[in-house]
């Protein structure tokens, strides 16, 4: 039977929309599990997100305000470095977008599968588990330029990121550690390149929308709340990123995907 939303689950939405948005344990892949458990109406969820999605941009839009000015000043041509980090920025979620279109119906299926989001989850621990220690932690290396295939391999494992439970921070971190960069930039990169995608998917989802399952107070709040705990949980992430401690968050999502597996199992055997 599915289960209205009220205002206490909107919070604990807010919540781990806020957390799993930027900490390196995917936000879909959390929000697909409180679906599938909770027996939330995926037409009572979609609105909801979309309008925590606002809280969690807004968060990012203001923790990198330095760096988006430095774009806008390259967008009038009054720097170079800002124009070359605009002209990647839009190069990687250009690859995003060729990896992630394609694989949308597959995509959409994953998200009803509580198995499939278990097994991404793991997916991502044992990346970060693999790249915990990788990248440089010299801030002076931040300082060399992105190349052009480092952002577009970013920009692929950003697209592939769209898969429930694989998630979005952990797999384009992880990426720009593979190809070279500095810790310190890794983390840079993987925020500022999630701008254009965050906004870009939530524009497309605002067009399913048809009701409004809660309040517009009650939303407004759900968003500040995921405001408030996505500014912290970017700034857990940098952290956690430039002190090489990414393993912490493998832990926990071979925690969250072995007993989502293990109620999956329990759950089957008793309907036999």
């Amino acid at each position: 039977m599915d289960r209205p939303i009220g205002f206490e689950l909107l919070i604990v939405l807010a919540i781990v929309q806020g957390l799993t948005e930027f900490l390196p344990v995917s936000s879909s892949g959390h929000l697909a599990l409180i679906q599938n458990f909770f027996a939330v109406p995926e037409k009572d969820l979609l609105p909801i997100t979309v309008f925590l999605h606002i809280g969690t941009l807004v968060a990012l839009l203001i923790y990198f305000r330095r760096d988006l000015l430095l774009i806008l000043r390259g967008l009038a041509g009054g720097d170079a470095a800002g124009r070359q980090l605009l002209i990647l920025t839009l190069l990687a979620n250009g690859a995003t977008a060729l990896v992630a279109l394609p694989l949308k119906t597959t995509i959409e299926g994953a998200f009803s599968s509580p198995v499939a989001v278990a097994l991404f989850l793991m997916g991502t621990g044992i990346l970060l588990l693999l790249v915990s220690k990788r990248g440089s932690e010299n801030p002076d290396s931040s300082s060399d330029p992105i190349r052009l295939y480092q952002a577009l391999l970013v920009g692929v494992g950003q697209g592939l990121a769209a898969f429930p439970g694989l998630s979005r921070s952990g797999t384009t971190i992880a990426t720009a550690l593979l190809v070279g960069l500095s810790r310190q930039e890794a983390g840079r990169f993987s925020f500022l390149i999630s701008i254009p995608a965050i906004l870009g998917a939530n524009l497309i989802e605002a067009r399913d929308i048809h009701h409004l399952p809660v309040t517009g107070l009650s939303l407004a709040v759900g968003a500040i709340v995921s405001f408030v705990v996505g500014y912290l949980a970017i700034h857990w992430t940098l952290m956690a990123v430039r002190k090489a401690k990414l393993h912490w968050f493998s832990l926990y999502c071979f925690l969250i995907g072995g007993m989502t597996l293990l109620l999956r199992v329990t759950a089957l055997w008793s309907d036999q």
